[in-house]
């Protein structure tokens, strides 16, 4: 069973199927934390004739989004502060729900402040994933952390590779607005009834079912009890919180180009069709749902050093644009290993933010700071891709960008998993501490 507390029931099949209807609640909430953005590159030469958007215009859909999650981090992590993750996730996915349909009621006005909303609400559930993971399945941190992971790839991929078709039933307006609506509202639904705010943690009903013993508490306990704890140490002097927010910026910003111009890229390099690029592009984002588990594999399976498993994921991730600017015929073989690399590489951020933070508040403030720098670099991504394409009318140039941004990445997070120091103690998973070389 998923969770920290020592059950006082049997460990029937019953208590873990109640046990794992919080995880579910996750999961679900993970789905719409990338596809409402994901889904508007396959769509972007709609987009761009309904509205007569240029490249750079264009560009800022799934810019805005992204510098959001860097800008907004900070004051996100102190609403989460205020008042509870569950209360501030639920606000997340009402934005989200909000952004996506006033994002395609058909104004200029309309697109970038949809889009702004549903950057607020990714932001929120950014923030609030890696905090629930901290708090209630540290010891299951690789694991939830990947599969939360595979679900953000899985939506992605699916949202990638159906914008098209669907967009050629129902439209493009309902086609981008679906992820957001419809998923987005069912997640709404379950999240509020399996963590209500207010509570730290799941409902009292699932807790007592999975046989646990202690009940959740309030915001209101939790804060008391940060208070007694006193503050973490300062963020701004370490060396491991720059280094993870340096890898995490080289990785976002990849991701971000690569998924804007990815689908553009492969219709005039290789010819195909608008539709058959977005599903073409989806092996990048497919590939990721299986990455997670690498990651988790390696680490809690095979008991390799964070070291080992950064240089391995680094690696692998270079080979995506290398492979675009020097065969790119093989594009499919470069987006299936560069997709395995991308979703292992994300949770082997957030794994090393667990391991090296003490509380849920050291978590909350690293990963705020990690993910506002992180983000911020990454917004400029699309854009500095889509300019160097227009400028040199080549895609060459265009995914050399992309490269740069990994070798950032990798040579940055391996300083950070050989970094034996912790921001704060953390004696849980020393024994996986040990074998980092």
């Amino acid at each position: 069973m998923l969770t920290n507390e020592q059950p006082v029931a049997s460990s029937s099949r019953g208590a873990r199927i109640w046990g794992l209807v919080p995880v579910v609640a996750l999961l679900l909430m993970a789905l719409v934390l990338r596809a409402p953005v994901a889904v508007v590159p396959p769509l972007l030469p709609q987009f761009q004739s309904a509205l007569h958007l240029d490249t750079i215009q264009a560009a800022l859909l799934t810019s805005i989004p992204v510098l959001c999650f860097g800008l907004l981090t900070p004051l996100v992590s102190q609403l989460v502060h205020r008042i509870g993750i569950n209360h501030a996730v639920s606000w997340g996915l009402v934005a989200v729900i909000i952004g996506s349909l006033v994002r395609v009621e058909g104004t200029i006005v309309g697109l970038y402040a949809g889009t702004l909303l549903i950057g607020l609400g990714l932001t929120i559930g950014n923030l609030g994933m890696p905090m629930l993971i901290s708090r209630q399945y540290r010891h299951r941190a690789a694991l939830l952390t990947g599969a939360s992971s595979a679900t953000i790839n899985i939506a992605v991929t699916l949202a990638t590779a159906t914008a098209v078709p669907v967009a050629m039933v129902v439209g493009w307006q309902r086609s981008s607005a679906l992820w957001g609506t419809i998923i987005g509202g069912a997640a709404l639904v379950v999240w509020l009834i399996v963590y209500p705010p207010g509570l730290r943690g799941a409902r009292g009903v699932f807790r007592r079912h999975a046989g646990q013993e202690a009940p959740a508490q309030t915001v209101r306990q939790g804060r008391a009890q940060l208070r007694t704890a006193g503050p973490g140490a300062p963020l701004l002097r370490s060396p491991l919180a720059w280094l993870l927010a340096a890898a995490f910026s080289g990785h976002t910003l990849a991701y971000y180009a690569v998924t804007s111009w990815l689908p553009r890229a492969l219709v005039d390099l290789r010819g195909l069709s608008a539709s058959s690029a977005g599903v073409g592009a989806s092996i990048f984002q497919a590939a990721g749902i299986v990455g997670p588990f690498v990651t988790s594999w390696l680490v809690d399976g095979r008991h390799w050093s964070l070291t080992r498993t950064a240089l391995l994921v680094g690696a692998s991730w270079a080979v995506l644009p290398l492979g675009i600017v020097l065969a790119p015929a093989g594009w499919m073989a470069w987006s299936l290993l560069g997709g395995l690399a991308q979703g292992a590489f994300f949770t082997l951020v957030f794994v090393i933010v667990v391991r090296r933070t003490r509380t849920v508040d050291d978590n909350r403030r690293l990963t705020a700071m990690v993910q506002t720098i992180g983000y911020s670099a990454a917004a400029t991504g699309p854009v500095v891709m889509g300019w160097v394409h227009d400028h040199l009318h080549a895609w060459g140039p265009s995914f050399l960008v992309v490269l740069v941004a990994v070798v950032v990445m990798v040579v940055t997070v391996i300083g950070a998993a050989r970094d034996r120091g912790r921001l704060w103690l953390a004696e849980p998973l020393r024994e996986h501490v040990d074998h980092e070389s």
